[in-house]
C-alpha cells in the first residue's frame, strides 16, 4: 500500500471515531461513556495525521516530477563506474531492478489490489456493530455465577435500601441477581420490583431470560447477568427490549446454588433500545 492510501486509512479510521461520539452515542455500543472525550481526541489526532501524510506524499511526487522534468534526458543515462545514475528513490528502484534482471518492474509503486485493504475501514461507516446481547448470553451460559461464599450481604447500596414498603422498586438486573445470590436477610421477597433488560429465549424453546450485560471497561469484558421469566405470555423475540414489573420467586435452600433466580412477572411492556445498553 502507498503513503496515499495509508494516510487515507488513517484518516477514514479517526473519521470513524469522530462520527461515533461527536454526532452520535455509537461508540457506547463498545466502550463506557467515560471513554468518549478519549475517542474524540485520538479521532481528531488521527485525521490530521493521514492528511499530513497525503499532503507530503503529494508534495513529494510534484517536486520530483518537477526535477525530472528539469533535467536533461540524457543525464537519467549517464553512469559513474558502471552503476547507473538517478535522481529520486523511484528512479533508483526501477535501475536496481533492470541491472539485477527483474525485467524492469517498478517496485516502487503498490500494487493496485492494496487498495482494497480499504474496504473493511470503509465498511465501519456502512455497517456499524451492535451492542453485545441475546448471542453473548446464550455463549456463556447464562450469568457470571454468585460470588464467593465470603462476601456477605451488608452495605448493599441500592434502590431497595431507600425505598418504602409497598413502593415500586426499580433495579438493575445486576442490583437484582446480587441480590437474590447474597442477601440473606430476603428483603425482596414479596416486593414489588421492575426490571429493564433484552430478552433472550431459551434454547430449549421454554420460557425466556431478562438479562442486562456489566462491563467495567469495555465490551470485550462484559459480564452476563440474567434472570428467569415466570409468566404466562408468549416469548418475546431476541434481542428486544422490556420492562418488567413483579416480584422475586424466592427460592427454598442456599441462595448461592441457585443457578438462575426467577422473576414472576405480573406486568411487561416493551420499550426501545436505551442509550447505553451496559449497566
Amino acid at each position: 500500500m502507498n503513503r496515499i492510501a495509508q494516510g487515507l486509512t488513517l484518516v477514514l479510521l479517526g473519521a470513524a471515531a469522530l462520527t461515533a461520539t461527536v454526532p452520535t452515542n455509537l461508540y457506547l455500543n463498545w466502550v463506557k461513556a467515560g471513554f468518549g472525550p478519549f475517542l474524540v481526541a485520538a479521532g481528531a489526532v488521527t485525521v490530521i495525521l493521514g492528511v499530513l501524510v497525503i499532503v507530503a506524499e503529494l508534495r513529494g511526487e510534484s517536486g520530483a516530477l518537477d526535477h525530472s522534468e528539469a533535467t536533461p534526458e540524457h543525464a537519467h543515462g549517464a553512469q559513474t563506474d558502471g552503476v547507473p545514475t538517478v535522481d529520486g528513490a523511484r528512479e533508483r528502484d526501477r535501475a536496481v531492478a533492470e541491472e539485477y534482471g527483474d525485467g524492469g518492474h517498478d517496485h516502487s509503486r503498490a500494487p493496485k489490489v492494496a487498495w482494497l485493504l480499504l474496504l473493511p475501514v470503509v465498511a465501519v461507516f456502512v455497517i456499524a456493530p451492535p451492542a453485545l446481547g441475546s448471542y453473548t448470553v446464550e455463549s456463556t451460559g447464562g450469568s457470571s455465577g454468585p460470588p464467593p461464599e465470603e462476601q456477605t450481604s451488608d452495605g448493599f447500596k441500592d434502590a431497595l435500601t431507600e425505598a418504602d414498603a409497598g413502593e415500586t422498586v426499580s433495579m438493575a438486573v445486576q442490583e437484582f441477581v446480587m441480590r437474590a445470590w447474597i442477601d440473606e436477610g430476603r428483603e425482596m421477597a414479596g416486593r414489588d420490583i421492575e426490571l429493564t433488560g433484552f430478552a433472550v429465549p431459551d434454547e430449549e424453546g421454554e420460557g425466556w431470560y431478562l438479562a442486562r450485560l456489566q462491563m467495567a471497561c469495555c465490551a470485550a469484558d462484559a459480564v452476563v447477568n440474567r434472570v428467569e421469566i415466570v409468566d404466562d405470555g408468549p416469548t418475546p423475540e431476541a434481542d428486544t427490549w422490556w420492562t418488567v414489573r413483579g416480584s422475586w420467586v424466592e427460592p427454598e435452600g442456599e441462595l448461592s446454588e441457585v443457578s438462575d433466580h426467577q422473576f414472576r412477572v405480573e406486568e411487561r411492556e416493551e420499550v426501545t433500545d436505551p442509550p447505553d445498553p451496559y449497566e
